[in-house]
Formats: C-alpha cells, structure tokens, sequence
C-alpha cells in the first residue's frame, strides 16, 4: 500500500488540474491497448507503459472530452445545478455533431434524445455503462468540501445520459473517493469501505464488489489477479459495477501514484482507455499537478485540447470556485474540433489495422 506519512495534500488549483490531465495521461495511455486482452497487452508492450497511438505520442478520446465538458459546465453555471445540467447537455449536443470516435451507445442515444427536444432531465437511457463514471473524479476533487453539492452535480451528470441507477451509484462512489483523498493524508481499504457505507445499503451486488476490491487491496493483489479472481479475465468490460471494483482496488492500493496506478489498469486489459482515465482523474486529483509523469505529459499530444489548454481549463475552474462566481471557459471552435475528430478516426483505424498483426 502506499507510503503517504510524508505526503501533502494538493491546493484545489492543484487538485483540479491533476484530476483533469491525469484522466488525459490515463486515457491516452490505454487508447492503444482498448479491447486487448492482458495477455496480449504484455506481449505488444513489455517494457514500462507510454503513449503510442501515433509514432510514440498519444491523443485523448471522449473520456477526457467529458470531464473538460464538465469543467466548462461548472464555470459557466458558477455551480448553479440547473445551470450546470442545461450548459452540459448542449456541450454534449454539440460534442456528438463533431463526430466523436468510439460513442458509446448509451452516450449516443441520449445525445439523440437531447436534440429531439428532451430535457437534460429525461435524456438518460437505460444503460449501466461506465459514462457517469469517466465524468465525476473532476466533480469530487472540485466539490471535495461539499458532499451535498457534490452528489447533487454527480446525480445531475450521471442523469444526462444513463438512467440506470447503478451508473449513478459507481459515479457517487468515485467522486467520493476522490473527494476522500483530498482530506485525508492516508487512507486504510476499511477506512474507504465505511466512506461508501450509505450507497452500499442501497445496493447488494455494490456492497459485495467493494468489499471483495477492499479485502483484495488489504491484502496486497495486484489489479490483474483481482480481475482473475472475479471472472475478469479478459479484460475490464463496458459495465459500471465490474470497472468500479477494479478502479477501487487500484484507488485503495497507489491513491497517489499516478504511473503505478494507471499502468495496473492498463494491464488488466478490456476497456482500457475508460477504466485508466477514471482512475487517472482520481489519483490526479490526489497526486495534483505536480505529481504527474513529466515524461507521460510530455509526450500527450493532442488539438484543439491540448495539455496548456487542459491546464488553462483547471485554472479557470479553480478561480471560479474560490472566487463564487461564473466565467466563460476555455472552449474549443467547433471546425476545429470536427476536423481533429475525423482525423483521430483514421488515426485510430489505422492504428486498429495493425492490432492485427502480431505478436498475439
């Protein structure tokens, strides 16, 4: 488990740009290896993990893409809930006219919905996917000293697109968790386990997944043996449930270590660029801006969000908050994001081209 007797706990400005570029570096990370199998993942990258979607650099898929849509909600509502969810539905209309690459079903549906004239809070469709999830570290670690506003904004961003409660449930738990790790210097699995104690009444098959992640991490498993262990195999799937056990188990054992903690969810194979940007958003958080791989950071090339735009984005964020006011965020022209999603979906075939080649 992590040593954290000497750590210090990040200022918010800190706390709120690592959440963000940590769910960058995550995403980008494990985009290449998405849908790979563990066993493969070894064989295609033996060595230490780096970005390598395209000549040894790496690009930020819809993961990252809706934490920065919930940053910019939060600016330019200035945390008013209704203004939060109207601002965020029509970042998310506008996201899915540009074309995004690898959309989700239940994303897509409820994107549908928004443009036929649903309102924010009948947008979501039936689906227990990881959406709510990908969004709502960014949420903990800039709400992580008001529990009230920050399960109200998490209800209100899991909503917009997923129905099911369990999508919320795994969302609440992941803002809470790094919401946590912004409080507290150190961190015990029973100590987390009783933070979830009230969305674990609500819910039999939450409560025994966190108590299996929990259990595992005390005892010092690796996440590629607890998925092992749990009939996950092959890889981390699209359900929320499944991905959240493995996010804690991570979480609870390198809450602070972003490379420790984004290379064991890589490794688990399956949804990788999900399941590494979630816990990217999380222990970034904790890790702040200064904790992140220089040499990860560097080598994360993306436009029209780049790292300075990412980090101008937390900036503004964390301004708005301190200060109680609204402001207009960083965005991005909307040519330009047309014209970089459909250059990433050749990237990204081409990329899947050679997937097919070995080794195996």
């Amino acid at each position: 488990m992590t040593d954290t007797s000497h750590s210090r706990l990040p200022d918010i400005r800190e706390a709120i740009v690592g959440s963000l570029l940590g769910c960058a570096l995550g995403d980008s990370i494990g985009l290449p290896f998405e849908g790979v199998s563990a066993r493969r993942i070894e064989r295609l990258n033996p060595g230490p993990l780096k970005q390598r979607l395209l000549f040894g650099r790496g690009m930020m898929s819809d993961d990252t893409e809706h934490s920065c849509f919930v940053a910019q909600a939060l600016i330019a509502s200035g945390g008013d809930a209704d203004g939060f969810g109207r601002n965020l539905a029509w970042r998310l209309r506008w996201w899915f006219l540009a074309l995004p690459a690898g959309i989700g079903l239940g994303t897509l549906r409820s994107a549908l919905k928004l443009w036929l004239g649903f309102p924010y809070t009948h947008s979501g469709v039936n689906s227990a996917g990881n959406g709510p999830m990908m969004r709502s570290a960014i949420l903990g670690a800039w709400a992580n000293d008001d529990a009230r506003l920050r399960e109200c904004m998490v209800a209100i961003c899991s909503r917009i697109t997923h129905a099911d409660p369990r999508a919320e449930r795994a969302a609440q738990v992941v803002a809470a968790a790094t919401a946590l790790a912004l409080r507290r210097e150190s961190i015990t699995p029973a100590d987390a386990t009783r933070h979830f104690a009230a969305w674990m009444k609500a819910d039999a098959e939450l409560s025994l997944l966190i108590k299996r992640a929990a259990q595992s991490a005390e005892a010092g498993d690796s996440a590629r043996q607890f998925c092992a262990a749990n009939n996950m195999g092959k890889g981390v799937s699209g359900y929320c449930y499944g991905t959240l056990a493995v996010v804690l188990q991570i979480w609870m054992r390198h809450y602070d270590d972003v490379e420790v903690a984004i290379t064991e969810a890589v490794r688990c194979g399956g949804d990788t660029d999900t399941v590494a940007a979630i816990v990217g958003g999380m222990v970034g958080a904790r890790a702040g801006r200064n904790g992140l791989p220089p040499a990860w950071l560097t080598r994360l090339t993306d436009w029209p969000r780049s790292v300075a735009w990412i980090e101008s984005l937390g900036d503004r964020l964390q301004r708005c908050k301190v200060e109680g006011r609204r402001d207009s965020p960083p965005t991005v022209f909307f040519p330009f994001a047309l014209t970089r999603n459909l250059l990433f979906m050749l990237i990204v075939l081409a990329h899947g081209f050679r997937r097919l080649a070995p080794p195996y």
